[in-house]
């Protein structure tokens, strides 16, 4: 068990930097997006994709766990060779499946268009269509590997992935949006199949090369077999309600297309202002998805542990793991709030080129603890095979979140910022409920409020040391007509004292410890300045 803890916290280094890098580039990639194809163009682009993430959902975001968890306990009970048929088999149904909506896709395109309001987007969706074979395939991949706890292929698949992605995308707006606005957004979406077509054969190379097949048989020799319907039941009573779940989580985003376009109409905004108000929220959910790559990371280590666990019925386990999980959460998500709800002007001037849309952010940050919350609660109580009462939670979220909309979007001074209050009710409630069931489960108490006093404590720190710093620099920047160099010096300078500021409190005060650091991994302790070292306990 301890092996198996090194390597899920070595995983989880791995799939943050990774993660991290790949939105560090894709928050760049947005705003060149924008200066080729404008505001109005990247409205086009939001809404086709919002399709296109659910159709994702439902093939993938599901299913890669499922197939991780089968493959995590089949593992765990010494059954390396069922664990690869495990893999054969989802690949196979996974194939079918994402071939079917592909072509669904690709034949409903332009009906779909006329469905969400933006006929425009039909060009997009029609892009896309062909990457959800691609990455159906490429999930049972990933699924695999995940279940063995081998993050390093993840990992790189995911840079590679991205990278390619958006340098045909960008290449292809900039070539199409000459044509006119709608073939520019759908160019933009061109490098998605390609960028996975190419992680996806870079992970049968590696699956390929590492000989899974030949050591899984000499592994199983003297262990009975599975049977093939035995894992395919597997597969789907975990993948079905977890598919059914993250399809609830990306049909939120569906829901604010059609919603809000309609409720933006009823509002009184033109097709052209409500395309760009979606465009102004599709830049708050593109930074506030930054922070969730870590909290996204640390539960895809997480999950096959707790699987592993509940396999070999190690209650004591999975108690230190959730425990774990939801202290580094706090740690994560609360200075990400803060700090984005602090510097969100600044953010949005330097990446965008405008200030229009931060005060989504300003009052919009809250909801990113939020969603890592109820993510860890989800991917937790997955593991324990609370399957349906995850997709109850998000049910009910659903509703409100949609009748918020509905409500508010709908009024004409609130407009966009009613997403905002719908997504805090989506949240909100499932978290709650979620956290009853875990405290029933695990028959312990895991004190959401507690675990994040110290968090909360060290991030007003942080916020007044950025109140602090901005007075001069804004004084700076005023004398010198805004210059864009200044800008970016000094919003680094800020953030990189207000983040060291946190971090010392929260080491000064004991809310990260040393085990902490141990945990993600052994040699950050070493990078750490000495008087930090001696500090923490």
């Amino acid at each position: 068990m301890e092996e198996k803890s090194t390597s899920s916290s070595k995983g989880f280094l791995i799939l943050s930097v990774a993660g991290l890098l790949t939105k560090v580039i894709s928050v760049f990639y947005i705003p060149l997006l924008q200066r080729i194809i404008g505001l109005n163009g990247y409205g086009i682009y939001q809404n086709c994709y919002e399709v296109f993430l659910f159709a994702y959902a439902v093939t993938n975001l599901g299913t890669q766990p499922a197939i991780a968890k089968v493959v995590a306990e089949l593992t765990a009970l010494g059954k390396p060779n069922d664990a690869v048929r495990a893999l054969k088999i989802s690949r196979t149904i996974l194939a079918v499946v994402g071939a079917v909506i592909t072509i669904f896709l690709m034949l409903f395109a332009f009906n779909i268009g006329d469905a969400i309001g933006n006929p425009d987007a039909s060009y997009g969706i029609l892009m896309l269509a062909p990457s959800i074979f691609v990455t159906t395939l490429l999930s049972s991949y990933r699924g695999y590997f995940q279940g063995r706890h081998s993050m390093t292929a993840i990992a790189v698949s995911q840079v590679l992935e991205q990278v390619i992605n958006i340098a045909v995308s960008l290449a292809c707006a900039y070539f199409l949006v000459k044509i006119s606005i709608k073939y520019g957004s759908a160019g933009g979406t061109i490098g998605t199949s390609v960028g996975a077509a190419v992680a996806c054969v870079y992970m049968v190379y590696i699956y390929s090369r590492n000989n899974y097949e030949e050591e899984s048989i000499e592994e199983q020799k003297d262990n009975k077999r599975v049977r093939t319907r035995h894992i395919i039941k597997k597969l789907i009573r975990y993948g079905l309600p977890i598919t059914l779940t993250s399809g609830l989580q990306n049909f939120g985003s569906l829901v604010d297309m059609v919603n809000v376009n309609s409720r933006l109409a009823f509002a009184g905004f033109s097709m052209e202002q409500a395309q760009m108000l979606y465009g102004v929220l599709g830049r708050y959910k593109t930074l506030l998805s930054v922070p969730l790559i870590v909290v996204t990371a640390l539960g895809t280590t997480v999950l096959p542990t707790i699987a592993a666990a509940m396999a070999l019925r190690d209650k004591k386990e999975i108690r230190r793991k959730s425990s774990f999980a939801f202290r580094l959460t706090f740690i994560i998500t609360i200075p990400a709030a803060v700090g984005l709800s602090a510097m969100a002007k600044e953010v949005f001037e330097l990446l965008y080129g405008t200030e229009q849309g931060f005060n989504l952010m300003v009052i919009g940050s809250v909801v990113l603890v939020l969603m890592a919350v109820v993510q860890i609660q989800t991917v937790i109580l997955q593991s324990m095979n609370k399957l349906y009462f995850v997709l109850g939670t998000f049910c009910i979220g659903i509703i409100a979140k949609i009748a918020a909309n509905y409500i508010l979007v709908g009024i004409h001074d609130i407009n966009i910022l009613g997403v905002v209050a719908g997504n805090f009710l989506w949240f909100v409630i499932p978290m709650i409920l979620n956290q009853r069931a875990l405290k029933k489960a695990l028959r312990v108490k895991i004190p959401l409020f507690r675990n994040m006093l110290q968090p909360l404590f060290a991030s007003a720190i942080m916020a007044l040391v950025i109140y602090i710093l901005k007075t001069p620099t804004n004084i700076l920047i005023t004398i010198t007509n805004g210059n864009m160099a200044l800008k970016l010096i000094s919003t680094i300078i800020i953030i990189s004292v207000s983040g060291f500021a946190y971090l010392y409190i929260m080491i000064l005060f004991g809310g990260i410890r040393k085990s902490d650091v141990d945990a993600i991994s052994v040699r950050i302790y070493n990078y750490l300045p000495r008087f930090l070292r001696k500090k923490l306990k």
